[in-house]
């Protein structure tokens, strides 16, 4: 069940365009889940994402487009690159898999959420998540400052991203129901 649950939240993840795609995953970081859960390998935040966090609105540092270029850029460096980046070519293979590692691991330790509790892991894994999304918040933040100050990319969205049209996305199941119909 646990693998399943685990293989159903990596879709989910996988099929939004934020932060799950934005950073390199590999089979190797499912496989050393458990010493990221024993807090032995565990990675500092980058503090980029501390102080975007810490004031996701605040107008330091935005002045000048060069200013929030220099911002954008930064926090593209840890996030990864924004929605309005071209597409990476390549696949999500190598999320799929990783996904897919940790959640093997996870489902082979007994106790494994306990052990996270006990070791501060959910801890961290919370700041980490509050820390990506205050970085997130920060980025677009920048971004609307870029285009009202008539900056140019990266500093403001693309003109692609700026003429979207925004649209729900479209499930084949309805389409085939919708074509029994007629």
């Amino acid at each position: 069940m646990r693998i399943i649950l685990a293989a159903g939240m990596a879709a989910i993840l996988l099929a939004t365009p934020g932060l799950a795609q934005q950073q390199k995953q590999s089979v190797g970081d499912g496989a050393q889940a458990p010493l990221r859960d024993l807090r032995i390998n565990e990675k500092k935040i980058p503090d980029v994402l501390l102080l975007a966090a810490s004031a996701p609105y605040s107008s330091r540092g935005t002045k000048s487009c060069a200013q929030i270029r220099a911002g954008i850029v930064e926090l593209n460096g840890v996030l990864g690159t924004d929605a309005d980046a071209p597409e990476a070519k390549g696949g999500n293979g190598g999320a799929i898999a990783a996904a897919g590692s940790r959640a093997i691991v996870g489902a082979l330790i007994p106790g494994f959420g306990l052990v996270r509790m006990v070791t501060g892991a959910d801890k961290q894994e919370k700041r980490l998540t509050a820390a990506l999304y205050g970085g997130t918040i920060r980025r677009a933040y920048l971004k609307g400052l870029g285009v009202s100050k008539g900056c140019k990319p990266p500093a403001a969205p693309t003109a692609t991203a700026r003429a979207a049209v925004p649209s729900l996305p479209v499930d084949d199941k309805d389409d085939k129901k919708d074509d029994r119909k007629d």
